[in-house]
């Protein structure tokens, strides 16, 4: 009797060391290298490790668009956006939210081949009409087919476009939170959410050609987002393993949150390890930019980790950086101890290409002798993270 209850004991212990343990990260769609990298990151560096210090945390700094989850967040907003007519600044307001922090009204855009100026002129006509008639409950449906809504949203759109084309990349992150204006916090973040699960909806991303019924504009855009089982994966297997976990997005702070820090879409971050384009007073949509802040594009990334993000971990480098653009290149390079680089291609130019190349020319050495970067190719359009 002694003996069968000493067999039992022994096999509730196992059961439980077994169900204690870190969870695996599951293989999924990962690329090989990419797959073995990543695991013997975690097995290295996690809460397994001999030397795992829980004063001192490893930890992961993922961008948002594109990485995390597959399309833009705050693109993906502003068609919804468009398409529902959800604006909350009166029509005298709208040339100035159109046009907020550009440089020159009057430069022609590249792209659209129009000024800021008349197109936001454009807008402000097709907007005062649009709001009209919502004011008179005419449905959406109806007002989709005037011509005033297919100018608004051909124009909002190639604005967007000509926007990023003409300016620097600061000057974009800068003006896109400006069509948010006169929201609250809790109304934007509402309405993202609402824009995340529409689009989810959806299923994989497609696109549609926009065309200003005067002929002046066409634009195509991107509907869909997706998020894909890996990232939800990975972001748990990290934190259940010891590692911390932030995102660094140039999206704006609030959008990002709404998201990443909602516990339905499981990927379960805390309000406090979201860093993205920080306003001045979170009450002022639209308003003023934190000036004591390294807003968080480009270099600004870099500098978000160096300034904010190591010192909570006794100044250590990210072990893991995850991005797919350009706007990330630095953070992924500017980190001598880094563990592993995560790139997710998509088919970009410029100097992620270059990292992408350095990184897929070197896939088949031994691991020992591999750089620190490792590229998943990734399907925008399936949503899934394979060859395409």
């Amino acid at each position: 009797m002694k003996f069968e209850k000493l067999i039992i004991s022994v096999a509730v212990l196992s059961v439980f060391l077994s169900c204690s343990r870190p969870a695996e990260l599951p293989e999924d769609s990962w690329e090989p290298v990419v797959y073995e990298a990543l695991s013997d990151m975690i097995a290295r560096e996690g809460i397994l490790s001999e030397n795992y210090d829980p004063e001192c945390r490893p930890y992961a700094v993922f961008d948002f668009d594109n990485t995390t989850i597959i399309n833009d967040i705050s693109l993906t907003l502003v068609i919804y956006q468009i398409e529902n007519l959800r604006y909350y600044f009166p029509p005298e307001k709208a040339f100035e939210c159109f046009t907020a922090w550009l440089p020159d009204l009057d430069k022609v855009l590249d792209g659209p081949g129009m000024s800021a100026r008349m197109i936001g002129e454009d807008l402000a006509s097709d907007y005062k009409a649009l709001k009209a008639m919502l004011q008179m409950g005419m449905e959406l449906e109806k007002i989709h087919a005037t011509e005033e809504y297919l100018d608004f949203r051909a124009k909002l759109a190639g604005l967007n476009e000509g926007v990023e084309n003409t300016f620097d990349y600061g000057t974009w992150c800068m003006w896109q939170p400006s069509l948010f204006s006169g929201m609250s916090w809790d109304e934007l973040q509402n309405l993202t959410r609402e824009s995340v699960d529409y689009w989810m909806g959806q299923g994989a991303l497609s696109n549609e050609l926009w065309e200003s019924p005067d002929g002046r504009i066409s634009v195509e855009i991107t509907k869909g987002l997706v998020l894909p089982l890996e990232s939800v994966h990975l972001y748990n297997a990290l934190k259940d393993n010891g590692f911390d976990v932030y995102v660094c997005s140039a999206s704006l702070e609030a959008v990002v949150e709404a998201m990443a820090c909602s516990p339905g879409y499981g990927l379960g971050l805390s309000p406090d390890n979201v860093f993205g384009i920080r306003l001045a007073d979170r009450n002022d949509l639209g308003g003023k930019f934190d000036e004591g802040y390294d807003q968080t594009f480009l270099e600004g990334k870099t500098a978000c980790i160096e300034k904010l993000i190591a010192p909570r971990h006794g100044g250590r480098a990210p072990s893991l950086v995850a991005g797919d653009s350009n706007g990330d290149y630095a953070m992924l390079t500017s980190f001598d101890s880094l563990s592993v680089g995560l790139i997710f291609d998509c088919k970009r130019s410029g100097q992620i290409a270059g990292l992408i190349e350095k990184a897929s020319a070197s896939s088949t050495q031994e691991p020992a002798a591999r750089p620190v970067y490792v590229v998943q190719p990734r399907d925008r359009f399936t949503g899934a993270d394979s060859d395409i």
